[in-house]
């Protein structure tokens, strides 16, 4: 991929804290798009604090913010309000991920931003919608998992609902959000139209689930194998997961732990019938695979052609052969951090042809000042607004 940066010259402004909305700027962000971060002064987005902060720094923040410039400003002072309206009347994108009522307050809503600026693609997102008995309620990543079934699909051994480690609501919206705003631009570039999207966790995190919802109704049950032998299975050193529900696979498997009368066997005579006893025939699989090391199934079960991968942990995934081949992680240098890991967008360049300024993230106010250049402010404006409080830089 040789073509310069899809979103190469669009201004991008990004009122938006926490992981959703910043997740949509950064895809603007690695796809060409100057993207302006404007955050608290001080403390920053609170991402930063998102797990162990180092600086101005958490492992969430340094993904969610690279490539990005930061512009620190007081929007609860009435300069500050009023410098970001001129940002924003210059912005090709604006998202905002406030509670409802919050940008209106601050006189950045959309209505008021189009009124300068009618072109503008202004993107919302809340947590349960703009309106609604839960429209005012504080809404996160794991109030999500719990609220829209996620956590159901996910129980323990005991059947307790469990959260997933990680911000999976969160980075999907994000995704959802990314794609909206790239259809809007192409509106606006077809038909000369800006608009106002307006989405939330809530239905990005039904959209994401859509499939389980329907199973909920067609199935009977929102979790149900999808087939058998499926699953996760111990080994003599670590994890497999497996999956041999076609008949074909079914046939090797057996043949190869050395029991083809399981195929004879009415509860399994069938894929259909190997789901209904999907839990008899993964408890006679069990101990076949925990008797020999991961390395074993793997060259036994791709010489078969079955479908089966390890199960690795993260420090295994980047020392992956294949993973390594494709550089599909990078290392970006972080200043005062050191290098850390730097995975690419699917369809985008390796990390090696990327420009690292791609891949680093601004500490709080790093890059403002040239931000305000960019966008038309004169010297004496900046230092105005330095002077009053209402913008911090840290270069």
């Amino acid at each position: 991929m040789t073509a310069s940066p899809a979103f190469e010259g669009l201004t991008v402004v990004e009122l938006a804290q926490g992981v959703a909305a910043p997740y949509c700027g950064m895809m603007l962000a690695q796809n060409g798009a100057d993207v302006i971060k404007i955050e608290p002064i001080g403390y920053g987005d609170w991402s930063r604090g998102l797990g162990r902060r180092e600086g101005d720094f958490s492992a969430e923040s340094i993904v969610l913010n690279r490539g990005k410039r930061s512009l620190a400003l007081n929007l609860k002072s009435e300069e500050g309000q009023r410098a970001a309206l001129a940002i924003l009347e210059r912005a090709d994108v604006v998202i905002e991920n406030y509670r409802p009522g919050v940008t209106t307050r601050l006189g950045l809503d959309y209505e008021r931003v189009k009124a300068v600026n009618p072109s503008v693609v202004y993107a919302t997102v809340t947590g349960f919608g703009e309106s609604g008995p839960n429209r005012d309620l504080p809404a996160t990543d794991t109030v999500m998992q719990g609220y829209t079934g996620f956590m159901s699909i996910n129980r323990d051994a005991a059947g307790v609902p469990r959260r997933l480690n990680m911000l999976a609501i969160d980075v999907s919206t994000g995704l959802y959000l990314a794609q909206a705003v790239a259809t809007a631009l192409y509106r606006r570039a077809v038909k000369g139209e800006g608009v106002h999207i307006r989405t939330s966790l809530l239905e990005c995190a039904m959209a994401f689930q859509e499939s389980r919802i329907v199973a909920e109704v067609f199935d009977g049950a929102a979790v149900k194998p999808v087939g058998a032998p499926v699953g996760t299975f111990r080994t003599a050193d670590g994890y497999l997961s497996l999956n041999a529900r076609r008949d074909n696979h079914f046939r090797a498997l057996t043949d190869m732990l050395g029991h083809p009368e399981w195929r004879e066997d009415a509860r399994f005579a069938s894929e259909q019938q190997r789901i209904v006893n999907a839990a008899a025939l993964n408890a006679l699989v069990k101990p076949f695979i925990a008797a020999e090391p991961t390395r074993y199934w793997q060259e036994k079960l791709a010489d078969a052609d079955i479908l089966h991968a390890k199960v690795h942990d993260y420090r295994e995934l980047m020392e992956d052969p294949q993973v390594c081949h494709m550089e599909a992680i990078g290392w970006a240098e972080i200043p005062g951090i050191g290098k850390l890991p730097a995975t690419r967008l699917p369809g985008l360049p390796r990390p090696s042809e990327r420009a690292a300024a791609a891949a680093t993230p601004p500490r709080v106010g790093e890059g403002g000042r040239a931000a305000l250049a960019d966008l038309g402010f004169t010297p004496e404006r900046v230092a105005a607004l330095e002077a009053c409080g209402a913008v911090r830089f840290c270069d």
